[in-house]
């Protein structure tokens, strides 16, 4: 592919600072990479004098292989291209002693610096009752620590007579500042923070670093934030010789610390600054983009640019009303079978792409219940979060007491003071005499190989589960099945393993839905299950379904792929479902509450332009509210905002159905494609 006209006039302008303004697939890598050698090959800069800096380790690798491709590796011996934090660590390394720390410096992990604030929390306020409440303190303060370095901000540069928080802050700050010198430990955010305030201070150590960086070039710039941007402008503030390629409406991390405002300081601290536009698109079609670039100008823009595209003008954008939220998946999965069949594509060109994690629920089901492979990109699939395993493994030994595998997985969930020696006993017992685990809790002369105090405790355990199968197993097998979390202690014992009582609802909530996935299978609501079905068989077709869940996670190539939007960000896919386009959700409430709806408006934008052919938008008339009541919601403001003559809405037209005609027709069609793949 040859380069546009603006990729060329940005790869040859070296004169001067240059601001790239890259818009979704116009080819920023490439630009990038082709400056690179473009300053090697002709214009006599050293590769050892040559940085190129993002945020991924996978970003970085992908630069070097592009350049190695067209250069050999003696020619490009020296060049630099990494992440922010692999620079600052390079610099920390050989500038330790203007920065106040010993050779050989640790790296401190997450984990590392939660056990040192939690050392200080402990010191200043004593011992905490509330294990949870140390847990999400310590991760307060773990955040605000960041935020202050992030913010170039010292513990000795707080405003102390704001509040009494800040007063605090000042001291927990010191005090873990103390502790990492003492220990010649540095954490992640100082491998930026403490760069810079050296550079700051020791105009020497500075001069060494801009005689060595004499050309920089910054990928995903919109994602910078405060400490970062500075590092950038005190290399490159004499010589001014530097790119930086980023787009303004991709910028979705200000949570994160990311400023988008620096796009803005840019023209502000260098004003010969060259702004070049790449509004050439190469991977959606032209009324995608239309829609994308209608919906972004709602923004306030320093920059105003127009995504245009030499590909096909493509089909209408579909946008599809669901009743609730039970029929998302259904719906979702009726739409892409279809089109996956009509069309004769692969189930790897479809990704289904949400404001956050729990939204996936429904779609993993149905997507199980119909065999299309998917995966779960940058979350953790519904079979695969903990308290999911542990109730499987529950359900699993309610269903086989042979299942030895589920017994050692929940024998101590809840706690039941079991030890690895007492296991490790009966196991042998169960060896012995040819039986499972279970069956050896409850065998006589146990009692000869085990402490009695413990005997007692494996009994009580299999009379349990022994007990809950008769009941599961009887008339009232609902109730029983809807208790079963309160009967095992299970809800007791998450709200103390979890790190906050919100954490424990949603992991509750988890639970509850997996039963009442056995609850509708045994009923004959689950589309899944055809006929009578005791609930032993519910609950192996569920394990089943797990195991299906996992393999194809291992070693299926072929799939539809599902994430958040934060996690598609750089990604394109020939078809996309863009689900939970309702107020409160894309828009998020929190983002309405707090007036910040441009970030949530360049989230949509984002997911917009990562389908390539088609678009469905998606969005519920009902869901429930954290109180799991149905509550009626409205279409994001995000639909009103696209153009109409683009859409294929038919929601919008007079429909004279009911709810429960509307769902009986949608449940009539997910039956018969079902029974097509049968």
């Amino acid at each position: 592919m040859q380069l546009n006209e603006q990729q060329l006039e940005s790869v040859y302008y070296i004169s001067g600072p240059c601001l790239v303004l890259a818009g979704a697939g116009s080819g920023k890598t490439r630009v990038i990479t082709e400056k690179i050698i473009h300053l090697i090959q002709d214009c006599g800069y050293k590769p050892y004098n040559i940085f190129a800096v993002t945020f991924t380790n996978k970003a970085a690798r992908e630069m070097k292989e592009r350049i190695s491709a067209s250069l050999s590796s003696d020619t490009i011996k020296g060049l630099h291209v990494s992440t922010f934090h692999s620079v600052g660590l390079d610099i920390l390394r050989q500038e330790h002693h203007y920065a106040g720390i010993r050779p050989n410096f640790t790296l401190f992990d997450e984990y590392d610096q939660m056990t040192v604030i939690k050392e200080i929390l402990q010191e200043l306020q004593g011992t905490y009752a509330d294990k949870d409440h140390l847990k999400d303190e310590c991760q307060f303060w773990q955040n605000k620590i960041s935020s202050y370095k992030n913010d170039l901000i010292g513990y000795d540069e707080i405003d102390q007579e704001l509040n009494d928080t800040n007063q605090l802050a000042a001291i927990i700050y010191k005090r873990y500042e103390e502790t990492l010198r003492a220990i010649n430990a540095v954490d992640f955010d100082d491998l930026i923070y403490l760069p810079v305030r050296m550079f700051q201070n020791h105009e020497t150590v500075l001069e060494k670093w801009r005689q060595r960086v004499r050309y920089l070039l910054v990928d995903e710039y919109q994602d910078t934030n405060a400490s970062q941007y500075q590092l950038i402008k005190l290399l490159v503030a004499k010589r001014q010789r530097f790119t930086v390629v980023g787009d303004d409406d991709q910028s979705i991390y200000s949570w994160r610390g990311a400023r988008p405002q620096n796009i803005s300081l840019l023209r502000e601290d260098f004003p010969e600054l060259k702004v070049i536009m790449l509004e050439q698109n190469y991977r959606s079609c032209g009324r995608i983009l239309k829609c994308a670039n209608q919906l972004i100008s709602q923004n306030k823009h320093d920059f105003v640019k127009q995504l245009h595209s030499k590909l096909d003008y493509g089909a209408r954008i579909n946008v599809i009303e669901v009743p609730d939220a039970s029929l998302e998946g259904k719906t979702l999965v009726t739409e892409l079978l279809a089109h996956h069949y009509m069309n004769k594509t692969k189930y790897s060109d479809y990704a289904i792409l949400y404001r956050g994690n729990y939204q996936s629920r429904e779609i993993q089901k149905a997507l199980q219940e119909s065999n299309i492979p998917f995966r779960v990109v940058g979350g953790t699939s519904f079979f695969a979060q903990a308290e999911i395993k542990d109730f499987m493994s529950y359900l699993r030994i309610i269903a086989n007491d042979d299942d030895d595998k589920a017994f050692l997985r929940i024998i101590n969930i809840p706690k039941r003071e079991i030890g690895p020696t007492s296991i490790s006993y009966l196991d042998t017992f169960a060896k012995k005499y040819g039986i499972s685990l279970l069956q050896a809790c409850n065998h006589p002369e146990l009692i000869n190989e085990v402490k009695p105090k413990t005997v007692a405790i494996f009994r009580s355990f299999y009379d349990m589960i022994d007990s809950i199968r008769t009941d599961l197993n009887g008339a009232e097998w609902e109730k029983h099945l809807e208790e079963l979390p309160e009967r095992l202690g299970y809800t007791d014992w998450l709200y103390l393993d979890s790190s906050s009582e919100k954490a424990a609802e949603v992991r509750l909530e988890n639970v509850r839905t997996l039963l009442k996935w056995v609850n509708n299978a045994v009923n004959g609501d689950d589309n899944e299950f055809i006929g009578d079905m005791l609930i032993n068989d519910a609950i192996n077709k569920l394990c089943v379904r797990e195991l299906l869940d996992r393999n194809e996670e291992e070693y299926e190539l072929e799939e539809v792929q599902l994430m958040t939007l934060h996690s598609s960000k750089g990604l394109e896919f020939p078809y996309v479902f863009l689900i939970g386009m309702e107020e409160g959700l894309l828009p998020h409430e929190t983002s309405i509450e707090e007036n910040n709806i441009e970030e949530e408006r360049r989230l949509a934008y984002v997911g917009i332009t990562r389908a390539k052919k088609e678009l469905y938008l998606m969005y519920c008339k009902n869901r429930k509210s954290r109180k799991r009541l149905e509550t009626k919601v409205e279409p994001s403001r995000f639909l009103f905002e696209l153009p109409e003559e683009d859409l294929h809405w038919p929601a919008k037209l007079k429909d004279n159905r009911t709810e429960e005609e509307k769902k009986q027709t949608m449940d009539s069609l997910f039956e018969q494609l079902l029974n097509t793949l049968k």
